[in-house]
């Protein structure tokens, strides 16, 4: 080892008195090492809970407000078809499909005027059941396709729209 290379390696043992691998260890001297304290566990994790989720608060004027314009919409559907010409027959495979219509109809509305926290899918559930009822209107036979059946589609769309809307929006919280 030249005298240059012998000066590098004192100055780096000066610099650093740790011993920076295994084989460093035998070099050493127990004076020069840090001594070891003894090991102090870690403090037991604590679980801390997150942050509630913000609720939305419509107030009750806000969630009847929201019903009575769900029943609204849900209604206008009909009301802008016409009337169908000659006997009315309603095929048996409709029926079970429009009780489904009219019984998530009011469960929306009874869930939006109380502010459940289900309101967003029977929304959601109802908005869908319209749909499935204004393409079986023309199937059935009693009405042809014209401009109403792109109203109640667009009614349809928007019932949903509203639906996904709240979901998106949190649970509700009513408040007195």
């Amino acid at each position: 080892m030249d005298a240059r290379a012998n000066l590098l390696v004192r100055r780096t043992a000066r610099r650093y008195r740790a011993a920076m691998s295994v084989a460093d260890q035998r070099s050493v001297t127990t004076s020069q090492a840090t001594p070891r304290l003894p090991a102090v566990p870690p403090p037991p994790a604590q679980h801390v809970a997150p942050p509630p989720a913000p609720h939305r608060r419509t107030g009750r004027d806000g969630n009847r407000a929201l019903a009575i314009g769900f029943a609204v919409v849900c209604l206008a559907g009909p009301f802008v078809e016409p009337m169908p010409t000659g006997d009315i027959h309603i095929p048996l495979w409709q029926i079970p499909i429009e009780l489904a219509t009219f019984a998530s109809i009011v469960a929306a509305t009874i869930a939006l005027w109380r502010a459940s926290r289900h309101a967003p899918r029977l929304v959601l559930a109802a908005g869908a059941l319209l749909a499935v009822m204004t393409m079986v209107c023309p199937l059935a036979g009693h009405t042809p396709v014209g401009w109403w059946t792109w109203v109640q589609a667009g009614l349809s769309l928007a019932v949903m729209a509203t639906g996904a809307a709240l979901y998106r929006r949190g649970p509700a919280t009513p408040s007195a």
